[in-house]
């Protein structure tokens, strides 16, 4: 977590930073007229306020949980981005009225929010997947009530049935074993035999006799291990 917020406000800095880098060597708006010092103070003082909003509150929203939106988050980042940026160039710059007090505000809301937005979009490609416990497998939708709520043990193929076996018991569907297994995800599991698949957390224990292996299931199926399913067991660790 620690370094996730380092790296978070690397990025809050580090960005604008850049930025006023590259306004002070490209001198927009005028500022080539200014000496490279007073040009270079302008520039990083702005973007780097900007970043300073949108690190308060990030802040905030952090300690308040005000939002966990990324459209909203961006908005937020946009309005007190704008208020620190504008505290920082009234002071330099007084305006003239308070129609251009608001103007001026508008315009750089207007470059914070597009800012922020492209920061949202990012967050949103980067964001982790789904974890096994935020998705529900869409085999469940399959099974009858009484079975949605239990855990999915095992998949066996009978003809062109497939038996589901769960805690709460057993339900046949007519589909494919493959169509099946594709609908266990996120499911941590392996097919130990061409006609099974067996979840992670429905094996009880693994059996050998007689040279052959199989997985004892914690409802007291047995499913079969074939030699290429021995092999999956063993790199999945189950024994």
């Amino acid at each position: 977590m620690q370094k996730a917020n380092r790296k978070h406000l690397i990025t809050l800095f580090a960005l604008p930073l850049a930025a006023g880098l590259v306004l002070t060597i490209l001198a927009p708006l005028g500022t080539h007229r200014f000496a490279f010092g007073t040009r270079a103070f302008f520039w990083l003082g702005l973007c780097l306020a900007g970043g300073s909003g949108a690190g308060i509150f990030d802040f905030l929203n952090r300690k308040l949980t005000l939002t966990k939106k990324n459209w909203l988050i961006a908005v937020g980042q946009s309005v007190v981005s704008t208020l620190a940026v504008a505290g920082f160039l009234f002071v330099i710059y007084r305006p003239q009225s308070l129609l251009s007090a608001v103007v001026t505000l508008f315009y750089i809301w207007v470059i914070a929010i597009v800012i922020s937005g492209i920061g949202a979009l990012l967050r949103s490609k980067n964001a982790p997947p789904p974890t096994a416990v935020d998705v529900r497998p869409a085999l469940y939708d399959r099974l009858p009530p009484k079975l949605r709520r239990a855990e999915i043990y095992a998949i066996a193929s009978e003809d062109h049935y497939v038996r589901v076996y769960t805690s709460a018991g057993e339900e046949l569907i007519l589909m494919r074993l493959s169509d099946a297994v594709k609908e266990t995800t996120p499911l941590l599991g392996l097919a130990p035999h061409r006609s099974w698949w067996v979840a992670e957390l429905g094996v009880e224990s693994v059996k050998r006799k007689g040279g052959k292996t199989s997985l004892a299931l914690k409802n007291g199926i047995t499913a079969p291990v074939s030699r290429s399913g021995a092999k999956a067991v063993k790199e999945a660790g189950w024994v």
